[in-house]
């Protein structure tokens, strides 16, 4: 399985991503090692309906990252992943699909 990430307002172009669900599984992890409040509980709904991380809600997530990732040992992976949320506040949101 996999995960289509999308800003809520994107030009077709830009503003999406595609992750293979151990990425997003080892993202996710490290955000909560980091104290990150990510909605984590709702990743499994995105099998059957579109979820949606509000701007306000990405904001909250960001309060507390650290550039440097804790326990992932991709810190690119990391790097492009807190780019793409922090546009993502600008954005609309994102909006999770499996």
């Amino acid at each position: 399985m996999s995960y289509r990430i999308w800003w809520q307002w994107n030009d077709g172009l830009s503003g999406h991503i595609w992750l293979s669900a151990d990425d997003l599984r080892r993202l996710t992890e490290e955000m909560l090692t980091q104290g990150m409040p990510w909605p984590s509980e709702r990743l499994s709904a995105a099998e059957t309906r579109d979820v949606v991380v509000t701007p306000q809600e990405l904001e909250v997530v960001l309060e507390t990252a650290s550039a440097e990732p804790v326990s992932l040992r991709d810190s690119k992976l990391w790097q492009e992943w807190l780019a793409f949320l922090e546009s993502g506040v600008h954005k609309g949101g994102i909006l999770i699909r499996a």
